[in-house]
């Protein structure tokens, strides 16, 4: 069954992420004048201990030290880089469908594994 307080605390964790990325995207590109792959790459490591952060103290209350979890959270991060990888391939490369449809499909996607794999590993309570 799933927790639906969680689950929205899920889906605002990511929506606010989403928010931040871009907007520390902008502030390093066109406010620092970094390069873009540059700027980006900040933006995204910032916004993944950001996302991690939240989801540890906020979303699943995890009450595991922080360098199992961490372990744990980054394997779930490359798990999700692999569905939206395949899901990208599946949709644009094979069904031929339009790029941002597919990566709509592939954010649900990439959504439902981390959910599923935050709760029931990677933030699991300990028993």
């Amino acid at each position: 069954m799933v927790n639906i307080p969680r689950f929205i605390r899920f889906l605002f964790v990511g929506g606010s992420s989403t928010v931040v990325f871009l907007g520390l995207t902008w502030l390093f590109v066109d406010g620092l004048h970094l390069r873009v792959i540059l700027g980006s790459s900040i933006a995204a490591s910032l916004t993944v201990l950001y996302n991690y952060c939240l989801h540890f103290y906020w979303t699943f209350s995890s009450d595991t030290p922080h360098g199992r979890v961490l372990i744990k959270y980054v394997l779930m991060c490359l798990g999700a880089l692999i569905v939206n990888g395949i899901v990208m391939h599946f949709g644009v490369k094979m069904l031929q469908v339009h790029y941002l449809v597919v990566q709509f499909l592939a954010n649900v996607a990439v959504a439902t594994w981390s959910f599923s794999i935050s709760s029931l590993w990677v933030f699991a309570r300990k028993s």
